[in-house]
């Protein structure tokens, strides 16, 4: 391996271990290494390193290694169920042995890989941080923004139709209201108009992308989705559950009767036993596991006439995803 991990010890202990992060750190390892490939042994060779006072006997010791082991082979091969061609990776049957097969990435599998190495920014991980690897200021703004286009993609798949990035700073650079109004100018819903006391530079009031499937009859009543797209550690304080009637009463003098679904969109994988308490206080929740599988489906349907915007923004991502790799030579 050309590039060394941090590996997290701490969250990889006897108790509870964190299966999709030790399943992030073999992947990450495989994008990496200049044969593209990691194995479970490099699990087994992290967790030594360090752990010699961790346990109370040698059976205890082998079992931990052997959970870890177990429980992130597991997590890959989830992974690769639920996202098909959209997973950059290919685990062998015996789940000995990962290798990376996005050298040249679809947008699917370049969502993916951003959704990675965002999970693994200090403010998340410690995996990344430090190494020679790890993204600079300015690279970390340009993912996040990447992230919001994917993320704009994602959910016009999701309800298969129209997406607007109306997280600011806009791409269009348009102000609040005449975003508002473009949008709304094609619902039909509702009159826009500032209620007194709401903010002069209200920049996007918490939602970044629209979505609407609308009906040939323009009439409301329509499937509309709103979401906010969480790339920080704080991402979970960041909910719009409950939201849009705040939006509502804040932004129109006639409400739209078309209802908000409510999505959160982020980067990270999330175990399975938190799911159901994360889409209760967040709403419908866009994760790693998901998000790269409805970008390629976006993909399909922008080719066909779909209006996304901000999906020519997925191009210079790839590139971007393609030239971080070729650093496994420099640090090397």
């Amino acid at each position: 391996m050309a590039v060394e991990l941090y590996f997290p010890h701490d969250q990889l202990g006897r108790k509870n271990p964190d299966f999709d992060l030790a399943a992030d750190y073999m992947e990450l390892t495989a994008f990496f290494d200049d044969q593209a490939r990691s194995f479970t042994k490099d699990l087994i060779n992290a967790s030594e390193i360090g752990a010699e006072n961790d346990y109370s006997d040698v059976d205890e010791e082998m079992t931990n290694r052997e959970e870890i082991v177990s429980g992130a082979v597991r997590r890959m091969e989830k992974r690769r169920q639920a996202l098909g061609d959209s997973w950059p990776f290919t685990l062998d049957e015996n789940g000995d042995i990962l290798t990376f097969t996005g050298q040249n990435p679809s947008y699917g599998q370049t969502a993916y890989v951003l959704s990675l190495v965002l999970s693994h920014l200090k403010s998340v991980s410690e995996i990344l941080f430090g190494s020679a690897v790890y993204p600079t200021d300015l690279e970390i703004k340009a993912l996040r923004k990447y992230f919001q286009y994917f993320a704009t993609a994602a959910l016009a798949a999701e309800v298969r139709g129209r997406a607007w990035s109306f997280g600011y700073p806009r791409i269009d650079r348009t102000s609040f209201q005449n975003k508002l109004k473009q949008i709304w100018g094609l619902f039909n819903d509702g009159i826009i108009q500032t209620a007194p006391g709401a903010s002069n530079n209200p920049k996007d009031d918490q939602i970044d992308i629209f979505a609407a499937r609308l009906h040939d009859d323009g009439l409301p009543g329509f499937l509309l989705a709103a979401a906010q797209v969480a790339t920080g550690g704080n991402w979970k304080e960041k909910s719009i559950l409950g939201h849009p009637l705040v939006f509502h009463k804040r932004w129109f003098s006639q409400q739209p009767v078309t209802n908000m679904i409510c999505y959160h969109i982020i980067p990270f994988a999330r175990p399975d036993d938190y799911f159901r308490d994360d889409c209760l206080t967040l709403g419908n929740v866009l994760h790693r596991i998901r998000v790269p599988r409805r970008v390629a489906e976006a993909e399909e349907l922008y080719k066909n006439g779909l209006d996304i915007e901000a999906f020519d923004q997925l191009a210079p991502a790839v590139d971007w995803i393609k030239a971080y790799a070729t650093r496994r030579a420099v640090a090397a």
